[in-house]
């Protein structure tokens, strides 16, 4: 069951598997808040982030049994050096191996041939944005604002032109069943999912038009889903000497206070859909040369906001592990900003009426 034998013979899976935030889901950001939530809160948060019972005793005792005990010495031998979503997480149950049907199939050779664990269970399921939905979709009984669960990427995307094109989650988070599940995190990828576009106007000597439009063109649910990440979209004038000076902001996503109580604001992008950024500006100088259009992208702002609330609020009652744990986490999590793209555009003439 270590993801290291499962690399002797799916190396391209592996590979791409320990790079991806399924092999992070055990860190800092997790285990911080051991201390924090009681053994049941902490143990329902395991049964995404660490689904194996053989790997959620390594980070809670409370679950610990003889059995298990043996089972993880029988199938993961030399130890558990990463605790997190593993491959057996989705493909292993009570023995048996299970995975998507094959692309091609030999038909000289029985399912089984040359295979070790006596092959495996052809699962259409594993091709299916259902199976997704466990863990990426808030449970029924959990917290309602506005309304909305706090995560309803399924239902955002059941609700999608896509889901009727049957464009299922794993047509974009893994092609060609590459196991790297990119996301918001991965500047590239969300570079090909947006497309901006952009006008100016000069509507007298001393004034600007600015239209700007971001448009969702191939996201099968929100833009972007869930609560945490937040997309700005910053304009700057830009003069002769270099001097850039912000004039507007407008922030995609959806903004809820530390405590998942209250929801300020949801302006996330519905599929196909756009968001449009429509103001004036009055010159108040003549140096001005261009208007500069910067996106920034937070993966994890409201894990950033939540975690300097935690510091302080709870700094003087966390062991100095814990602390430092937290500490990290909040280190990680601010470095994880990046800027999408820049344009520009020249100051536009007014023309003579």
């Amino acid at each position: 069951m270590d993801p290291k034998q499962c690399a002797r013979c799916h190396e391209d899976q592996w590979k791409s598997w320990k790079n991806s935030f399924h092999a992070k889901s055990i860190g800092n950001g997790l285990i911080w808040q051991k201390q924090v939530l009681d053994s049941k809160e902490f143990n329902n948060c395991l049964n995404c982030h660490s689904p194996l019972l053989e790997t959620k005793v390594e980070l809670s005792g409370t679950l610990r049994t003889n059995e298990i005990f043996q089972s993880q010495k029988q199938h993961f031998p030399e130890g558990i050096s990463n605790p997190s979503i593993q491959c057996a997480s989705c493909h292993i149950r009570n023995q048996t191996w299970y995975g998507p049907p094959r692309k091609t199939l030999n038909q000289n050779k029985t399912e089984d041939d040359f295979f070790p664990h006596n092959g495996f269970q052809a699962k259409s399921e594993f091709e299916n944005s259902l199976f997704c939905k466990s863990c990426h979709e808030s449970p029924k009984y959990g917290v309602f604002l506005n309304g909305k669960q706090l995560m309803e990427v399924y239902k955002e995307w059941e609700n999608s032109s896509f889901a009727k094109q049957d464009f299922q989650c794993q047509n974009c988070h893994m092609p060609n069943r590459e196991h790297s599940w990119k996301g918001i995190h991965d500047p590239e990828f969300v570079r090909k999912s947006v497309q901006p576009s952009w006008k100016l106007e000069r509507i007298s000597n001393g004034e600007i038009r600015i239209y700007a439009e971001l448009k969702s063109i191939a996201v099968g649910h929100k833009f972007p889903t869930y609560l945490v990440p937040k997309v700005y979209l910053r304009f700057y004038t830009i003069e002769t000497n270099g001097k850039k000076t912000l004039i507007e902001e407008s922030i995609i996503g959806r903004l809820v206070n530390t405590n998942l109580s209250e929801e300020y604001y949801d302006t996330r992008i519905a599929p196909n859909d756009k968001h449009t950024i429509d103001f004036t500006y009055k010159l108040n100088n003549l140096k001005i040369e261009k208007i500069e259009w910067e996106t920034i992208v937070d993966p994890d702002e409201h894990y950033v906001r939540s975690f300097e609330e935690s510091l302080i609020e709870k700094s003087e009652f966390l062991s100095k592990e814990t602390k430092k744990q937290l500490e990290l986490s909040l280190s990680e999590k601010r470095e994880s900003l990046y800027k999408l793209f820049t344009l520009s555009l020249p100051m536009p003439v007014l023309l003579r009426q």
